[in-house]
């Protein structure tokens, strides 16, 4: 799932089927574990998805390729 950080515009973006994706991983949630404490709300797995991020997942962009 993609998910856009825009600082310029202090924006968040989310697929506009988020809440049907976020249903569906619930949905398997408690499939597999049946504990309620577990599932995800809307706000919840971004942080979850944040925390990851700067756990060192980030990538610094490569520097664009000069034109001779």
């Amino acid at each position: 799932m993609r998910i856009i950080l825009d600082t310029d515009k202090k924006t968040i973006t989310v697929p506009w089927n988020y809440q049907q994706k976020l249903d569906e991983m619930n949905k398997l949630i408690m499939e597999v574990t049946d504990d309620e404490s577990k599932k995800k709300d809307y706000m919840g797995y971004l942080n979850e998805c944040w925390e990851e991020a700067v756990k060192g997942h980030i990538l610094e962009g490569k520097k664009p390729a000069r034109k001779a």
